[in-house]
């Protein structure tokens, strides 16, 4: 893929299209559940967003704050599409699209974050007593995703 920085990652494209895809089916709802239409977009937009600013913060520390937030947002996605099937709000077609890009998504999220958490335990400095992090090059860990 083309394009600098997060959008490189498919971590995040993959986010990107779930959040294109409950934001269109969210649009679908009747007008008495606009609110969770809301609900949702927010939430589904949320997990790109947060990869992104992660991303975008300059520490490992950081970026594994803001995946977990993404990782978080991704599972209350995971619930309004059970809820939105269960309350019959969506077709079963919608609710397995939308479930199969959700799973795909929290797979690869998980994937980058489990794979930065194990770089970030490699990186600590054990200089007297005190324990800090080194910042690394997130460039670095572009690649393993």
């Amino acid at each position: 893929m083309e394009g600098q920085g997060f959008k490189k990652l498919r971590a995040w494209e993959l986010a990107d299209d779930l959040a294109s895809a409950v934001f269109q089916a969210a649009q679908q709802l009747p007008q008495q559940h606009r609110w969770l239409a809301s609900q949702i977009s927010r939430a589904a937009v949320s997990v790109p967003a947060n990869i992104a600013e992660g991303y975008g913060r300059g520490s490992l520390g950081d970026y594994l704050r803001f995946l977990d937030i993404a990782r978080g947002s991704l599972s209350e996605v995971e619930y309004y599409i059970h809820f939105l099937a269960k309350e019959d709000l969506i077709d079963e077609t919608t609710d397995r699209e939308l479930s199969l890009l959700q799973a795909e998504s929290g797979r690869l999220l998980f994937g980058l974050w489990r794979s930065l958490k194990a770089k970030s335990s490699e990186t600590w400095d054990h200089v007297g007593s005190s324990n800090q992090i080194r910042e690394l090059r997130l460039e670095t860990y572009e690649a393993e995703e």
